[in-house]
């Protein structure tokens, strides 16, 4: 029985039912100094600027979830230099949902890469 309850409490957390103080706002310099692979899709425009487009990994390279639904929910706010890049973004954030989902039903508390 508490082993029900703590799972379907971990799951809670992990699919947003978590208070909002517990997540910390990334501030505009914490994101810039991301490395590249803390975001979904990285274009370039022809002058060679890197556009990092939705993040989701911390600074140590784990999975962030408030943050990956917040990219998951602005999908659509995203000026997409090239539209196909929205359906790649789409699909690595889903992925990582499913697994942060299934990691939470396999052992809570697992941090999810």
């Amino acid at each position: 029985m508490w082993a029900r309850w703590l799972a379907a409490v971990a799951l809670s957390l992990l699919v947003g039912n978590a208070p909002s103080a517990e997540a910390a706002k990334w501030s505009r310099r914490y994101i810039n100094r991301l490395p590249d692979s803390s975001f979904a899709v990285i274009e370039t425009t022809p002058e060679g600027k890197s556009l990092r487009h939705l993040p989701h990994h911390d600074a140590r390279g784990n999975l962030d979830l408030r943050h990956l639904r917040s990219a998951l929910s602005r999908l659509h706010q995203v000026k997409w230099r090239d539209p196909v890049n929205a359906e790649v973004a789409r699909r690595h954030l889903r992925e990582h949902l499913d697994r942060s989902r299934g990691a939470a039903r396999r052992s809570p508390g697992t941090p999810v890469r």
